[in-house]
């Protein structure tokens, strides 16, 4: 495309942007609804990834809570639908694709309008990321539903009816924060991940292919999307753990993934010394749970993964470099945090941004070392030797 063209581009999306604003302020003025009346219709909007997804089930589930008898959907985007399914707190899931929230008017509006027809009462923005977040706000007024609740993110705050402070805290809070403006009460649980039968079998039937059914494996995760890759800790490191750990339990060792991480897994794989196997690309995201529940450990990057285990239960050691583990830290599995605490870490970047002032780049990740990892491994080892997998 012509420079030109680009220009072009660019100034349809942002007429779009503009027209759906335009919409959204005098659908937002045209209905409105006594708190006094429960919802009938909810609407979870969250348009993250697998594992924030995940982070936001305790929210949804509080919700179900307060809202028993209304019907509870939620919009995610395609890619995230798998963290939701069997989930037995939403009635439907809707999808849309990513691109939707910066994308021109027609696909914006189409998906109000569908949302519009829906009637709903209520809806609720688990968002975190305040692009998405000010995309759920145009959406959600544009679909005409008269309560809105959200975080104060900034972007569209006036069109939200109710807004929770942005605080410094963990994600899973955030969610239950903007839920809690409902009435939503947090039952103390943790995030939930639903394995179902289809995902249990196929994960089984992978293992006894490859040898990993017994004793229950070691599973490392090397990867994450491209904008994960400022996390993402070294194949080598991967391959030195791996080996010393594989050997130390008796364990066949697995790698998992999805087919973007085929590459890296791949590398991992020639660099272990000890026998292995590559599940990357060739085990859905239920089925990767299925495998995570029955592990004895799991090592990995900060990734939706991470999540996935600590919803089912994996003992787990996260490398963290610049992620804050206060915010993103796995919670309710056994689990250890290898980071170096650096004077400017975390400094939790969304993206592979060139803006970090420390060189060689990444140091925060350079940092650790594997007998770092393989020391927390240990401990961690130590603390659920007695657990069986699958118990936990």
């Amino acid at each position: 495309m012509t420079g030109a063209g680009n220009t072009e581009g660019r100034e349809r999306v942002g007429l779009g942007k503009r027209a759906l604003t335009l919409l959204a302020r005098q659908a937002a003025a045209s209905r409105s609804r006594s708190r006094a009346h429960p919802p009938q219709r909810v609407l979870v909007v969250d348009l993250d990834n697998l594992g924030d997804l995940l982070l936001a089930t305790p929210a949804i589930r509080a919700l179900r809570r307060r809202f028993p008898q209304a019907a509870l959907d939620a919009l995610v985007t395609e890619y995230a639908a798998p963290a939701l399914l069997g989930n037995p707190h939403v009635d439907e899931i809707l999808t849309c694709d990513k691109s939707v929230a910066v994308g021109p008017l027609w696909p914006r509006a189409r998906l109000a309008w569908h949302l519009r027809r829906r009637r709903y009462d209520l809806g609720v923005i688990l968002e975190a990321h305040w692009g998405y977040a000010g995309f759920a706000e145009l959406l959600l007024a544009a679909a005409g539903i008269p309560r809105r609740l959200g975080r104060d993110l900034g972007k569209h705050r006036d069109l939200l009816t109710d807004a929770a402070p942005v605080r410094q805290q963990h994600w899973i809070d955030a969610y239950l924060d903007v839920v809690s403006l409902a009435g939503a009460v947090p039952d103390g649980g943790g995030m939930e991940a639903h394995i179902r039968p289809e995902d249990a079998a196929a994960a089984a039937a992978w293992a006894r292919a490859h040898g990993a059914d017994r004793p229950a494996p070691l599973v490392l995760f090397p990867g994450g999307n491209q904008h994960l890759i400022s996390r993402r800790w070294g194949a080598r490191g991967f391959a030195e753990v791996g080996d010393a750990l594989a050997r130390r339990l008796g364990a066949p060792a697995v790698i998992i993934g999805g087919p973007q991480d085929a590459a890296v897994a791949d590398e991992v794989l020639r660099l272990m010394t000890v026998p292995a196997a590559s599940a990357a690309g060739a085990l859905s995201w239920g089925a990767t749970g299925a495998l995570l529940r029955g592990c004895r450990l799991f090592i990995t990057n900060d990734s939706g993964p991470l999540h996935l285990a600590a919803a089912v239960g994996a003992p787990t050691v996260a490398v963290l470099g610049p992620t804050d583990p206060a915010v993103f830290g796995p919670r309710n599995t056994p689990h250890a945090i290898v980071r170096a605490a650096l004077p400017c870490s975390p400094c939790i970047r969304v993206g592979d941004f060139s803006a970090c002032p420390i060189e060689p780049r990444e140091h925060c990740l350079l940092s650790v070392t594997p007998e770092m990892v393989l020391a927390a491994a240990e401990t961690l080892l130590a603390r659920t030797a007695l657990v069986p997998a699958g118990a936990r």
